[in-house]
C-alpha cells in the first residue's frame, strides 16, 4: 500500500485531488485522533480501527484483500444455496490473444464491447436459456507477462441447472468440458473477437481451443474457495526478488503472469518496468466493476447484502476472535508512517504485543532511528471541521 501511494501520488495537487488510495490509512473516523489496535487470539493476524479506508480494490492491497473476502463469502452462500436447491455452476473464462505492446486502456475498452456483444447475441442467449440459466456472477481480472503483455480475462460463474450444457466428462485434468453448445459459445466469441480486433486469425485455432471454456461445478466451487484469500488479491510475501519466482496468477502457456499487486513489490525495490505498469494500469482500471452479479440474482438465491465496496471497507468492526490491545494517537501513529515501520508493527501486534505498554515501548524505540518518509496523515483540524496534514 505504502508503494501503491508513493506510485498515485501528483506532485503539486491538493490532497482533495490526489488518487484516493493515496490517503487509505492515513486519515483517522475519530475526533479524538485515535487508532484502536486489535490481535488476533491465536496471533494469526491484527488490525488497526478507527482509520478512513480508500475501498479501491485495483490498487490498494488492504482494501482488496478485505472487499475480497466478503465478496467470497456472497459467491459462496450463492452457491451453496443454488446447489441446495438442485441446481448446478458452471466457470465459463473469456480472454483474447495480446501483445506485449497493446496498452491496457485499449485493450479494457475493446474487451468490454466484446463481452457486451457475445452476452447479446442469440447464441449466448439460446444456449443460456437452453441450459436453464438463473443469473451469473462476472469477475474482471487483470495479470502481465513481460513477454504477451496486459491479460485481462473474465470469469464468469453460471447459476443453471445440472447439465445444463448437455456436457460429458471433463476432457482433461484441468476440467475442461465439451459439448455441441459450448462449441457454439466458442465459435460466437471467437468470432466477435476477430470483428472487435482482439483476434488474430493466424492464430485461430488456438483461440478456439482457449479462448473461452467451460468448467463444472466442482471447479466453480473451488475458485470461490479460494477468492480473496490467494495471492491474486494481496502482495505476494515472497516474491522478493525480481522474476525469480512464479507468479501467483501461475503459468500460461509456457509464460509466467503476475499480478498488479506483484509489480508493486518489484516497483518497491526500484525497478522501472514495473512502476511504468502500475501506473498505467491504475490509470486505466479507475471506475471498473470486478463483481457484477445479475438483476435480481441475488434475491433469487437469498444473498442479503448490498453493500458497496467502500461500504465494505470502512467496516472495522472486530473480529470476534480478536481482542483490544490498546490504542495509538495521532502523533504515534505518524511515527509510524515516518519510519516506515507500519507493516512491522501489525506483524509485531500479532506475534508479541499484549498490553498498551507494549505498543507504547515499541514507537518509542523506532523514534531513535532515522526517520525516511513525511508521515503526512489527515487529521481534522481545531475549527470547522477542516482537515489539515501534517
Amino acid at each position: 500500500m505504502r508503494t501503491a501511494q508513493g506510485l498515485l501520488w501528483k506532485k503539486g495537487d491538493e490532497w482533495r485531488d490526489q488518487a484516493r488510495t493515496c490517503w487509505c490509512c492515513r486519515s483517522m473516523k475519530r475526533e479524538a485522533g485515535t487508532v484502536s489496535v486489535y490481535r488476533n487470539e491465536d496471533g494469526s493476524g491484527s488490525s488497526l480501527t478507527g482509520l478512513n479506508r480508500c475501498g479501491n480494490i485495483w490498487t490498494c492491497p488492504v482494501c482488496a484483500a478485505k472487499v475480497a473476502e466478503a465478496r467470497r463469502a456472497e459467491l459462496n452462500a450463492g452457491l451453496v444455496s443454488h446447489l441446495k436447491a438442485g441446481g448446478g455452476a458452471y466457470l465459463l473464462t473469456l480472454t483474447f490473444p495480446h501483445e506485449a505492446d497493446h496498452p491496457i486502456a485499449e485493450l479494457l475498452e475493446r474487451f468490454t464491447n466484446a463481452r457486451q456483444r457475445l452476452q447479446n447475441s442469440r447464441t449466448w442467449k439460446r444456449v443460456m436459456e437452453e441450459a436453464g440459466r438463473l443469473g451469473s456472477v462476472a469477475s474482471l481480472e487483470v495479470t502481465i507477462s513481460q513477454e504477451n503483455g496486459w491479460h485481462p480475462h473474465l470469469h464468469v460463474l453460471i447459476f443453471a441447472q445440472t447439465n445444463g450444457f448437455h456436457e460429458g466428462d471433463p476432457i482433461n485434468d484441468q476440467g475442461d468440458l465439451l459439448s455441441p453448445a459450448i462449441i457454439e459459445l466458442k465459435h460466437a466469441w471467437v468470432n466477435i473477437l476477430l470483428k472487435t480486433g482482439l483476434g488474430d486469425l493466424k492464430k485461430l485455432h488456438h483461440m478456439l481451443d482457449h479462448a473461452l471454456n467451460v468448467r463444472g461445478g466442482n471447479q466453480a466451487a473451488e475458485y470461490i474457495a479460494k477468492y480473496g484469500r490467494d495471492e491474486r488479491w494481496g502482495q505476494s510475501s515472497e516474491m522478493t526478488r525480481h522474476y525469480t519466482k512464479q507468479g501467483s496468477a501461475g503459468e500460461r502457456d509456457g509464460l509466467l503472469h503476475f499480478t498488479p499487486f506483484q509489480l508493486l513489490t518489484w516497483a518497491g525495490n526500484g525497478d522501472e518496468w514495473a512502476t511504468r505498469k502500475f501506473i498505467e494500469y491504475s490509470d486505466a482500471i479507475e471506475g471498473k466493476r470486478a463483481v457484477t452479479w445479475s438483476p435480481g440474482l441475488k434475491k433469487s438465491l437469498g444473498v442479503h447484502s448490498d453493500q458497496t465496496d467502500e461500504e465494505i471497507a470502512a467496516d472495522d468492526n472486530p473480529m470476534p476472535e480478536q481482542i483490544h490491545v490498546g490504542d495509538i494517537d495521532q502523533e504515534q501513529y505518524q511515527t509510524l508512517f515516518r519510519h516506515n515501520r507500519l507493516p512491522d508493527f501489525v506483524r509485531y501486534v500479532a506475534q508479541s504485543a499484549v498490553t498498551q505498554a507494549d505498543l507504547d515501548e515499541y514507537i518509542e524505540a523506532i523514534k531513535t532511528t532515522p526517520a525516511t518518509h513525511s508521515g503526512a496523515v489527515v487529521i481534522k483540524g481545531t475549527f470547522s471541521g477542516r482537515y489539515m496534514v501534517q
